[in-house]
């Protein structure tokens, strides 16, 4: 058994600690046994002479294949991404053709088009990520972004109705392999439209805003909002499955995970907690069975970021010595 009571069975967790168990150290009288799992090896118990554990192919090692899933899904974002490229270079290729149509015969606009039709060899080969945008000129690419993606991004941007197009398929995203992330130019027009819009609308400028952006943004808008969730939650036991917590666990990831530990305890979340847990104890008096489980239940609730969080943690793990002071039971 491990030395870390931070994902035990609450009950395996209790008795323990009855018996003086301290997290860390070994089992033993003196906390003389192991403290990490003993480690085993899978072996064929019919092989032959010269098996060997490692793969091998005419005698030369062949590595492991790595895990399928995460693999595909590495493939699958390189796959968006390398299509978005291809998007962006026919909405700037069409674009560039409409100026010209429309009486644009500066010098710049010639180049910048002669040299979006030479890339299209680029775009058609099979490339690296980034490699279209490395072989456009550097100046190229300067008018590109300012007089031509710039121009048309600002008007659309004032025309846009977020809750008809929240990824901004439209106006943003097909330029996101040239730009980026959103001009700062145009934040103050995107916070206003955003500012009161739900997950659907919220969540997708975590990608197209830079980090400074998305911090000032979050400080703004989505960090108050999250604090009116959580003052507005009720603990009712036994009760379990909160939507109101729910709905703040689905916002949470966008947020830093200590600036959503500093809400939790701000807004005195987990004292709500205790002092709930502890009333239904008192009052309905639960077998420890249904106690623990009670705490279980909300535990499941939390991200997998914020349980990685030691004050959260702490907080849950005075749920379960609330309940191994009230709760009698016997095995």
């Amino acid at each position: 058994m491990s030395g870390n009571l931070a994902f035990p069975s609450l009950a395996v967790a209790k008795m323990m600690r009855r018996w003086n168990y301290r997290e860390g150290s070994g089992l033993g009288a003196h906390g003389q046994g192991i403290i990490a799992p003993i480690q085993f090896t899978v072996r064929c118990p019919k092989a032959g002479i010269g098996h060997c554990e490692k793969p091998y192919d005419n005698g030369l090692y062949v590595p492991p294949l790595p895990h399928v899933e995460e693999e595909w899904h590495k493939w699958k974002g390189l796959s968006r991404a390398l299509r978005l490229e291809v998007e962006c270079y026919e909405k700037i290729l069409s674009l560039l053709r409409d100026m010209t149509l429309q009486g644009d015969d500066s010098v710049e606009t010639a180049d910048a088009l002669a040299a979006i039709v030479n890339s299209k060899k680029v775009i058609q080969e099979n490339r690296t990520l980034g490699m279209w945008k490395a072989t456009l000129p550097s100046s190229t690419l300067r008018y590109i972004i300012e007089k031509v993606i710039m121009p048309r991004m600002a008007m659309d941007a004032r025309e846009w109705m977020p809750s008809w197009d929240p990824d901004c398929h439209h106006w943003l995203h097909p330029f996101i392999p040239l730009i980026g992330h959103l001009p700062e130019s145009l934040y103050n027009i995107v916070e206003s439209e955003i500012s009161n819009g739900g997950y659907d609308i919220v969540s997708p400028w975590k990608e197209y805003l830079d980090p400074t952006q998305w911090d000032t943004f979050s400080r703004h808008h989505i960090l108050p909002k999250l604090a009116q969730f959580t003052r507005n939650l009720r603990i009712t036991p036994p009760k379990q499955i909160d939507s109101s917590f729910c709905k703040l666990m689905l916002w949470a990831p966008l947020v830093h995970v200590e600036d959503m530990v500093l809400i939790l305890e701000a807004e005195l979340f987990f004292d709500k907690w205790e002092v709930a847990l502890r009333h239904w104890l008192q009052a309905a008096k639960p077998s420890f069975g249904e106690a623990t489980a009670w705490c279980t239940g909300w535990k499941r609730l939390f991200t997998q970021e914020l349980l990685a969080n030691e004050r959260v943690l702490a907080h849950l793990e005075a749920g379960v010595d609330i309940v191994d002071s009230l709760v009698d039971y016997s095995w």
